[in-house]
């Protein structure tokens, strides 16, 4: 009998429910990211281009007020500074901890300025090495070792990580002689009764299993330790691993799942997790976490980083489309901070990603938006506009070339 334990799960986790994409960290990591001071420059370029102004927008230096949305710990590195010495103003703040978009913060803006020039998204740290670096981390100068960042983000994902890293070290695989492939997993894994900790994980026996393993007192391959359930493990499961996996887990010996626990194959949530009216998280980056968690090519604080971008994002833009705002004009440039420690400078610096640009001219209520690549494409054409205080007296440098010399990251 094929049994199911979907109906533990809180409806936002559902299988069955239909979760928006977010973008792929192989296709916006295909290219290289820019230091944020020439990326500043290389926008503001952009809007005073002829290409913007067939979009029914209008650029006008008098009118425009550069706006940040961001974690407050971006502040120190160096992306507020760059849009102080490009623009002469310091950017009126829409951002909450982790990178959050602060949609009340609008009204206040365009009293400011009727056109509102966004940059923001999440932040993670990098630290520079050997195969590309490491994520989650920078260096802080003033304490004299690393730290994590965003520290907001690390926080939220911290439980999520502990469970899932025990869980994939924990939820063994073997092959007796002559028998089909088993899995066995702790009870905690199945049925969230069976564990104390308010984030539970559970496999997902309808795709991850066949069924259960029947008892047999004659046959000692289906007897199995106290705390545990033996499963015949899912033969699409076995089909979709690469030939080197399934050598490594179809052996006689108990083998860890490890990493070829794919987010098809579980479910994870808090039980303490807020929710509105309607059983939506309060926190709209936790039905995401185990892309997170099991992400194949992207560090976890880089994927929540990007996720968490494209939700805010979309709040950013679905606040702007309210008739309120019809008569303003918005260019805002989403994306992803990745800050670290310039060993060069011996300071601070900041890259940035872009994930996207979305122009609203006034009188509209809706946004062109462009895609990473075609940013890449013409920004990589573009002269930065000339900041109105030279960047060197702001920055203590007119070059960033270190910065982006440092980071080695590909995606795998």
């Amino acid at each position: 009998m094929h049994r199911t334990n979907r109906l533990w799960l809180p409806a936002y986790c559902s299988p069955e429910g239909l979760l928006p994409k977010v973008q792929e960290t192989r296709s916006l990591f295909a290219n290289q990211p820019y230091a944020f001071p020439d990326f500043v420059g290389r926008a503001y370029a952009f809007l005073k281009s002829k290409e913007v102004r067939s979009m029914g927008f209008e650029f006008d230096a008098d009118k425009a007020l550069p706006c940040k949305w961001k974690c407050p710990d971006e502040s120190l590195f160096a992306a507020d500074l760059a849009i102080y010495a490009q623009t002469g103003h310091y950017p009126f703040n829409k951002g909450k901890l982790g990178g959050g978009f602060n949609d009340k913060a609008l009204g206040a803006a365009v009293h400011h300025g009727s056109i509102n020039i966004d940059f923001g998204g999440s932040h993670v740290g990098y630290m520079p090495g050997a195969d590309g670096g490491s994520f989650g981390h920078v260096w802080r100068p003033q304490n004299n070792a690393p730290s994590t960042n965003c520290g907001y983000l690390s926080a939220l994902t911290a439980g999520f990580r502990s469970v899932f890293d025990d869980a994939i070290r924990n939820i063994f695989v073997y092959q007796p002689p002559g028998e089909r492939v088993y899995v066995n997993v702790p009870n905690e894994y199945v049925q969230p009764n069976w564990s104390s900790l308010s984030i539970k994980l559970l496999i997902d026996t309808e795709t991850f299993t066949n069924g259960e393993v029947e008892y047999d007192p004659k046959a000692p391959q289906t007897h199995f330790p106290i705390g545990r359930t033996l499963f015949h493990l899912s033969d699409a499961f076995l089909a979709g691993l690469p030939a080197a996996e399934r050598v490594r887990l179809m052996t006689p010996e108990p083998t860890p799942i490890e990493r070829s626990l794919a987010p098809k194959y579980f479910n994870i949530f808090d039980v303490d997790t807020e929710v509105d009216s309607h059983g939506f998280p309060l926190q709209r980056l936790l039905p995401y976490m185990k892309y997170i968690l099991a992400a194949r090519h992207a560090p976890p604080l880089l994927k929540a980083a990007i996720i968490n971008t494209n939700i805010e994002h979309n709040r950013l833009t679905d606040t702007m489309r309210a008739e309120a705002y019809r008569p303003y004009a918005f260019a805002s440039f989403s994306g992803v901070f990745i800050d670290l420690f310039d060993e060069v400078s011996g300071r601070y610096g900041v890259l940035f990603q872009p994930l996207a640009i979305a122009i609203k001219p006034a009188g509209r209520l809706r946004e062109v938006e462009l895609l990473p690549e075609e940013i890449h494409v013409k920004f990589d054409k573009l002269k930065p506009a000339k900041p109105v205080i030279p960047m060197e007296d702001v920055l203590r440098s007119a070059s960033f070339d270190s910065w982006t010399k440092a980071y080695t990251f590909k995606v795998e």
